[in-house]
């Protein structure tokens, strides 16, 4: 559906604008929290963040496809809008963009986060596995000597 502001209520584009804004400051709030869990040591309550924030994504996607129209004709529904709402839409998609950057840069440090984590298990878990396997020589070498350690090297 073509937009053309010529004449029309700016209002919807206005909430519209508002409603991204306001789900981008949660996404926000929730990237926070992401950051404390996966520093913390609790995998299950980020799990629960996770969703929260799929939700909220899923709500962006829908507000994303009410917006498009009104996107594929930005020059024409700019020039359209009269000096105050052109000022409100300007200052709400800046304040957008800045949050959507500030996300982005966000999750890419949580990403490297997350993958030193892992890092960090896999080589604590080898450790483990090794100190095992070394236990269990050490524990078959002593049933194989009849449990007796010579230390007098004769």
């Amino acid at each position: 559906m073509p937009v053309n502001c010529e004449g029309c209520d700016s209002r919807e584009l206005i909430d519209l604008l508002s409603e991204q804004r306001d789900l981008y400051v949660e996404l926000r709030k929730l990237s926070g929290e992401q950051r404390a869990l996966i520093t913390g040591e609790s995998p299950e309550q980020l799990l629960g963040v996770l969703v929260k924030r799929q939700r909220i994504i899923d709500r962006l996607d829908g507000l994303t496809r009410r917006l498009r129209p009104y996107q594929q004709e930005w020059r024409t529904v700019r020039a359209g809008l009269n000096p105050a709402d052109g000022r409100r839409v300007d200052q709400l998609v800046a304040e957008v963009n800045t949050l959507l950057k500030g996300i982005l840069e966000e999750d890419a440090t949580d990403a490297e986060l997350l993958a030193a984590r892992k890092s960090d298990t896999a080589r604590k878990m080898q450790t483990t596995k090794t100190a095992r396997y070394a236990g269990a020589a050490y524990g078959a070498g002593q049933a194989v000597s009849g449990g007796r350690i010579d230390w007098t090297g004769e």
